[in-house]
């Protein structure tokens, strides 16, 4: 396949700022440009040039603030690929323009998601009612302009409105006899002109799905809430929401665990968590919850 220059901008990067769990606590912003093809991200540095192929891509998303000068930075996209000899590698990137950040990083997506073969499961339920008979089948994906829409073998058109979500997470379902992790999206449709709340279940590829959660995050900045809210609280926020234990938030996100604490202790004081048990077990309270809704653009 020819490669085609997708996105070009003037960035920094750290490639990488992991490697199999090791964290390079003296790793710096190097400036360069940011390429992105249909093949690969390409970093190019005064001295260095950096490859990573999309196909290596299996998550976007979070934050590894490994030392002061990357805990300033504002908003960087963090990427887990791996590496040539399979290490489990951390990349980072950032712009001084956040749009062409969000560009890049929504260009990239598309990349990585757009055409996959996925198994939907639609609808599972409609307004709270159990649907019977409703078979997995294979369904083509597509996503852009704020919308998730799948083409089943049946030819079942489905699209998923972002700003209609109510609810995302992940959990384990039965797919064809065998219990797997899929995504469970609630969402509103309008039918005749009345509006229900359906669900459906979706099944791919761990990576696949990672980057679709990420895609369905997007909105996550255009929260408006009377509290400031940090990147990292927005990250924890959202990550308990989807399901994440509070236990597992500092792996799952690289952060410290006295970090995280700290963090959770002025979210509970917010009003946005509250503490279930001792070791700082929490959940949601009802402001946390409609915090991470607005996230995900629900009316």
């Amino acid at each position: 396949m020819k490669e085609v220059k997708v996105e070009d901008i003037i960035g920094r990067f750290i490639s990488p700022a992991a490697s199999d769990g090791k964290r390079f606590r003296d790793a710096a912003w190097v400036p360069g440009r940011l390429i992105l093809s249909n093949l690969n991200i390409w970093l190019i540095g005064k001295d260095r040039k950096k490859k990573i192929p999309l196909t290596r891509i299996v998550d976007i998303g979070g934050r590894l603030d490994l030392n002061t000068e990357i805990a300033h930075t504002p908003f960087y996209l963090l990427i887990k690929h791996i590496g040539p000899k399979n290490e489990k590698l951390v990349s980072l990137i950032t712009s001084s323009k956040r749009q062409d950040l969000e560009r890049f990083k929504l260009s990239l997506i598309e990349l990585l998601l757009n055409r996959k073969i996925v198994l939907v499961k639609y609808p599972v339920t409609k307004g709270g009612v159990v649907q019977r008979n409703v078979k997995w089948e294979k369904a083509q994906i597509a996503v852009k302009d704020n919308k998730i829409r799948l083409v089943t073998e049946s030819g079942k058109f489905i699209k998923i409105d972002l700003d209609k979500i109510q609810l995302v997470r992940r959990d384990e379902r039965d797919v064809n006899g065998e219990m797997k992790k899929v995504l469970d999206i609630q969402f509103s449709e309008v039918e005749n002109n009345m509006e229900f709340t359906v669900e459906a279940y979706i099944y791919a590829r761990d990576e696949i799905l990672n980057i679709l959660q990420q895609f369905i995050f997007g909105g996550f900045d255009k929260v408006a809430a009377d509290i400031e809210l940090s990147e990292t609280e927005k990250q924890i926020i959202m990550s308990l929401y989807t399901g994440v234990s509070p236990f597992e938030i500092p792996n799952f996100l690289g952060l410290d665990v006295d970090q995280v604490e700290e963090i959770y202790d002025r979210l509970i004081q917010l009003g946005v968590l509250k503490e279930v048990r001792k070791r700082k077990e929490v959940v949601l309270t009802t402001r946390g919850k409609n915090l991470a809704s607005e996230a995900l653009g629900s009316e």
